[in-house]
C-alpha cells in the first residue's frame, strides 16, 4: 500500500518531478524512481526483423563511383605567369617554344592513356 502524502506539507514541485520521473514522463534519476518505472512499464518485444541491426544495411548496399571535377584555373595561371615575368611581355621565340612544349606534353599524356 502506498503511503499518502499531504501535498500541502511537501514541496509540490519536488513531489511532481518525482512522480513524473517514476512513471516515465521524465528520465528517472534515482534507483527508487527507476524501480517504480520498471514495475509500471510493459514489456514490448521487438519485431523479428528489428532484432539484428543488419536490416539497416540490407537495401542500402551500393557502390560509390569516384567523380573528378575539372577546375578551370587558367585565369589564375595567367596572373602567376605575369607576376613571374614582372609584368613584361614574353618574346615570340619563347612563346613558340612554350606552345611546342605544351603540345608535346598533351601528346605524351594522350599516349599514356
Amino acid at each position: 500500500m502506498t503511503k499518502k502524502i499531504k501535498i500541502q506539507d511537501a514541496d509540490f514541485e519536488a513531489y511532481l518531478e518525482n512522480a513524473l520521473k517514476s512513471h516515465g514522463y521524465l528520465f528517472p534519476t534515482t534507483d527508487e524512481q527507476m524501480s517504480v518505472f520498471e514495475e509500471n512499464i510493459d514489456y514490448i518485444p521487438l519485431p523479428k526483423e528489428l532484432e539484428s541491426p543488419d536490416f539497416v544495411f540490407e537495401d542500402k548496399k551500393q557502390t560509390l563511383k569516384k567523380r573528378v571535377i575539372a577546375i578551370d584555373n587558367s585565369e589564375g595561371e595567367r596572373n602567376w605567369a605575369l607576376a613571374a615575368r614582372e609584368g613584361k611581355d614574353i618574346p615570340e621565340d619563347m612563346l613558340a617554344k612554350m606552345k611546342r612544349d605544351k603540345e608535346e606534353a598533351k601528346k605524351k599524356k594522350n599516349d599514356n592513356r
